[in-house]
């Protein structure tokens, strides 16, 4: 298996500088997660409150995504790649000033915006950026940088409030949004191609064509792409995985470790770093298999790895099974990992393809918004156990409904490699 990452990165450099503008916005989102409900707390919010201030963040992604799309589709991607993180370094400025919870929730909602203006335009880029033959290993970098800055905001995060209080955080990352937004307006090129299919700005260095011949082939037609079969499942698979994360990982298992496995904070804090720490590892591996060997051979086996994970969690007794649960879903998410916005980019005509992106992902927050309350009452009614199986057998058979009706779109003989 071909890795080929260093010398993709060496023709495509601009990949690496997405990646950069990458980990320094997501360290800061990831340096706000143990601050927000403490943070709160302090302004004499009940937990419902709380619960809100979290969410607002998801909800500005769901609203933006597709505005952001379609503004990436008009003007360039540039627009959301720059004003995106200066937004959010604005919005993460005023929380830290904030006095009352009205406007706690204002500006965090602004954050939002300006991280899903970001997000939407990076995924459109690599789509501009990459072919099927490297999509796969493009969008594991940005993937990767993403995870990289997720994981260590949390950490700084904590060390930042301790030493200079629980306002502190904000600041700083308001400072790290707004070198990721100054390093995209002075490093990033324009992506988006012109009518004649090359890309816009000629500062990329690569002179590629987006719509190449082998690209032709697998595209669906734009009049069809948002009813095809192909992009229904993929659609399906987005809601899948944000479902899996706002629903089992973020509600059911922390309440599963607690109070049925009596495990501490510390254990279950330690245990949730091993599906991102997997995941991070093999993103390079996943993106070049998907290159190779074709998007259904990640998809599918990742998708089916993920439903074992989570039934393993599912009849879990003791924390042993536990952990074995979580290692065996980290390793299924982590196969299929930047798959499923490759193929996306795969089946989209160019001038489908920034809606297509805003589209999954808006498909994507939506699970993630409603996940939580609607496992919350299943929980209730059903218990824990029942629907923990039932999620990890629907994504079962959401995998199966994958391999037998989704078309390949990359892999030999689907794309000529390149060198």
């Amino acid at each position: 298996m071909r890795l080929n990452i260093v010398p993709l990165l060496k023709s495509h450099p601009t990949v690496l500088i997405l990646a950069v503008s990458t980990t320094l916005l997501t360290s800061g989102q990831g340096m706000i997660i143990p601050i927000i409900p403490l943070y709160t707390d302090s302004l004499g919010a009940s937990t419902v409150v709380i619960g809100l201030v979290i969410s607002v963040f998801g909800l500005a992604r769901l609203i933006t995504n597709m505005p952001a799309a379609l503004i990436a589709q008009k003007f360039g991607r540039r627009l959301p790649l720059v004003v995106g993180p200066f937004l959010a370094a604005l919005g993460n400025a005023l929380s830290g000033t904030a006095v009352s919870l009205e406007a706690l929730l204002i500006f965090r909602f602004l954050a939002g915006i300006g991280s899903a203006a970001f997000i939407t335009g990076a995924v459109i880029f690599i789509g501009d950026m990459s072919t099927p033959d490297n999509r796969g290993r493009m969008m594991s970098i940005y993937q990767g940088s993403f995870i990289l800055g997720i994981s260590l905001g949390p950490a700084l995060g904590g060390l930042i409030a301790e030493g200079f209080g629980l306002r502190a955080p904000f600041f700083f990352v308001a400072f790290t949004s707004l070198l990721s937004g100054i390093w995209a307006l002075l490093k990033l090129p324009e992506s988006r191609p012109l009518p004649d299919g090359n890309i816009s700005d000629n500062k990329l260095g690569n002179g590629k064509r987006v719509n190449d011949e082998s690209a032709e082939n697998i595209h669906t037609s734009g009049r069809n792409l948002f009813v095809s079969k192909g992009f229904i499942l993929i659609s399906l698979i987005f809601f899948a995985t944000f479902f899996i994360r706002g629903g089992a990982l973020f509600t059911l298992l922390p309440l599963i470790a607690s109070n049925y496995l009596y495990m501490s904070p510390g254990q279950i804090g330690a245990i949730f770093t091993i599906p991102p720490v997997i995941g991070f590892v093999l993103l390079p591996f996943s993106g070049s298999i998907s290159d190779q060997y074709g998007r259904k051979k990640t998809i599918v086996p990742g998708l089916s790895i993920v439903a074992i994970g989570l039934l393993t969690l599912g009849v879990s007794s003791i924390p042993f099974w536990f952990v074995v649960g979580m290692v065996i879903y980290g390793i299924g998410s982590g196969i299929e990992g930047p798959t499923h916005v490759a193929y996306v980019a795969d089946i989209s005509p160019q001038p489908k393809q920034a809606m297509a992106q805003g589209l999954a992902r808006s498909i994507g927050d939506l699970a993630l918004l409603t996940a939580p309350p609607m496992v919350g009452l299943a929980s209730d009614i059903v218990g824990t156990t029942t629907v923990l199986l039932t999620i990890g057998l629907s994504v079962g058979i959401l995998s199966v409904a994958f391999m037998l009706f989704a078309k390949e779109t990359s892999g030999s003989p689907f794309v000529v490699q390149s060198k």
